[in-house]
């Protein structure tokens, strides 16, 4: 019997392969990624394609796949990466993997929270040269995260578990998102209030929110403007969010008072050497659902879906 294939522009992680080629012809490229066109050679025939966020699927690339492919398989939650009306023209399903990441979402954005605040990455500099000891400078000096007010934007799920893991800290809660509820309020003892209004109030500004047309550069220079000189900017959502060179003349004047980012606005290009570089920004290589529970759950995710779309024809967490 032919087995239905599935086809990839990057090597995928052995396990979610070895896992799929049990019932499944998995083409991949020889070398770790594939150019466009060797994709598009590849994915000849193939029924799926599997992609990560670092495959940006644009609409010039959709058009030119193959006509037997009808499912993207996205491993992860956003699919920003992904031009979803050119898939949707095309009559392509797309398929994500949402909730299995939320918890080490949630766990990275209080670390960043409290390493931000308390200035680790400078710490780590002045570790490395055996000065210091504790009797740092009052310009080196960080900002205590209990008690303090944070904002959140995106009440989403991973928003509600930053928001839970929050009251640890006995953090004030104010937060913003398109779909309130009463339910959020009592839930959390938080408080909606206005964009602009989390922007003045908030000492910690921690986003959540998908990237799109209304949501790119929502922290910009204008934004920062309202903020209190003690803010700290927190992003694991996405890194066109912010303008990060408006956050960087920020940082670097001291305007606001740090940052702790997992994403980047250049992505996937390097970061900018003007943001690792300073000392009040504490930087991750996006690896905020980086942990061994949630990359197999996220592969078992995409598995589940692809066999569902094979049997059914629809994928479990279709998004168009």
């Amino acid at each position: 019997m032919t087995k239905r294939v599935i086809a990839t522009p990057r090597q995928m992680p052995s396990a979610l392969a070895g896992m799929l080629r049990m019932n499944y012809d998995v083409r991949e490229p020889a070398e770790p990624v594939a150019s466009r066109e060797a994709f598009i050679a590849l994915a000849e025939g193939a029924e799926a394609i599997f992609s990560t966020a670092f495959d940006e699927l644009d609409a010039q690339y959709i058009r030119a796949l193959p006509d037997s492919v009808k499912l993207i398989a996205s491993f992860g939650v956003g699919v920003d990466h992904i031009d979803l009306d050119a898939a949707k023209t095309r009559g392509i399903a797309v398929s994500n993997t949402p909730e299995v990441t939320t918890a080490c979402l949630a766990d990275t954005t209080m670390g960043l929270i409290i390493a931000a605040c308390r200035r680790f990455r400078e710490g780590l500099d002045i570790a490395r040269t055996g000065e210091g000891r504790g009797m740092l400078t009052p310009e080196s000096w960080g900002q205590r995260v209990t008690g303090r007010t944070l904002g959140i934007i995106g009440m989403g799920n991973v928003g509600r578990e930053v928001a839970k893991r929050a009251q640890g800290f006995d953090l004030n809660l104010i937060y913003h998102t398109p779909r309130p509820s009463e339910e959020i309020d009592r839930a959390y003892n938080a408080t909606l209030v206005s964009l602009e209004d989390l922007f003045r109030q908030a000492d910690i500004i921690s986003l959540h929110c998908p990237y799109t047309e209304k949501t790119h550069h929502m922290i910009d220079a204008a934004a920062i403007e309202l903020m209190k000189p003690s803010a700290v900017i927190i992003n694991i959502s996405r890194g066109p969010v912010i303008d990060e060179m408006a956050m960087i003349d920020a940082l670097k004047s001291g305007r606001i008072f740090g940052a702790g980012l997992d994403v980047f606005e250049t992505e996937p290009a390097p970061i900018r050497e003007e943001l690792y570089s300073l000392p009040n920004v504490f930087c991750l290589p996006h690896i905020a659902s980086a942990t061994m529970e949630s990359r197999v759950a996220m592969a078992m995710r995409v598995l589940e879906n692809i066999n569902a779309f094979f049997k059914t024809g629809e994928p479990n967490d279709r998004v168009v």
